[in-house]
């Protein structure tokens, strides 16, 4: 795989600094910054009453990420934000967040992926919810997914039967028939969610551009509920990704996107139906999120097979 411009600087910018997480140093930065400046403090109640007037409601299905390294003015528990965002939404409605292990294990042959007990990586809200009573989760390694509510067996159960792992049978593709409401906490003005996977996921089979995303099958084990160790096989690509999501959300009207301040705390919202459909068109244009790999040089007219 070659190496970017950006990634050589980057390595040369932690053998200079000491600093091996850019990424953390960066959200360190920003929240010794924030504090000089936000003191408005604020608990769970406001935090539903903002997501309730961003559109959430009894039988939504809302999929969160959260960043509760954001939430330093906040009053309250993990485990008290997720209780009455399913009061609000009720067992009509269908909860969703992240639970993929650490992604070291995707280059681990011996890795076993235990789906009862393994962490996600994805955030103390995340994991909460992971341990929460009612919840299951997605065999996938890449990007496993839990959920809770009425549609969440059938949101998870094929996630392992996925050619890739944002294709049809996804959770992440699956919840956007459902028009899952997409809220992000905490997390970075251009940050949209995992399901902008999904254009990848689904776009290779069209474009030449985004064939390269997907060119080496890989085999993974999990344990299932009896404990036998299984696998499923599934194709990634080897190639570096860059992003900026702010070339898409551009794009994005009122229908599709919102967002509300609360104290420190982004609050943004994703309908991820006219979302997903609206990053497919942009994606057969050759507007995408990534500038690296970069679209110059490819086609997204006519025959691009």
């Amino acid at each position: 795989m070659q190496q970017s411009l950006p990634t050589t600087l980057g390595i040369i910018f932690k053998k200079v600094t000491g600093i091996q997480d850019i990424s953390l140093f960066r959200k360190n930065i920003h929240k010794y910054i924030g504090k000089k400046i936000y003191h408005q403090q604020y608990n769970a109640d406001n935090i539903i009453a903002a997501m309730c007037a961003l559109g959430m409601k009894k039988g939504s299905t809302v999929c969160i990420h959260a960043s509760m390294k954001e939430f330093y003015n906040y009053h309250g528990t993990a485990e008290e934000l997720i209780q009455k965002i399913q009061q609000v939404i009720t067992a009509e409605g269908t909860l969703l967040m992240p639970a993929y292990p650490n992604p070291r294990y995707q280059k681990d042959p011996d890795y076993i992926f235990n789906p009862k007990t393994e962490p996600t990586f994805a955030g103390h809200l995340a994991e909460t919810f992971r341990n929460s009573p009612d919840v299951v989760r997605s065999i996938n390694v890449q990007h496993s997914v839990c959920a809770w509510g009425k549609y969440a067996e059938w949101l998870i159960e094929e996630h392992s039967m996925c050619i890739n792992c944002w294709d049809e049978k996804s959770p992440w593709y699956k919840m956007t028939i459902l028009n899952a409401l997409v809220f992000t906490l905490g997390l970075d003005s251009h940050y949209i969610g995992t399901f902008d996977h999904c254009v990848e996921g689904l776009l290779y089979k069209e474009y030449e551009y985004w064939r390269q995303f997907f060119t080496i099958w890989k085999t993974y084990k999990y344990y299932d509920s009896c404990g036998t160790i299984k696998s499923y096989r599934c194709i990634e690509g080897n190639l570096e990704r860059r992003t900026h999501e702010q070339r898409l959300i551009r794009h994005f009207g009122p229908d599709i996107y919102k967002k509300q301040k609360l104290s420190n705390l982004l609050i943004k919202v994703f309908h991820s139906k006219p979302c997903l459909e609206k990053m497919l068109e942009l994606g057969r244009e050759g507007i995408t999120m990534y500038y690296i790999p970069s679209t110059r040089g490819y086609r997204f007219d006519g025959d691009n097979q």
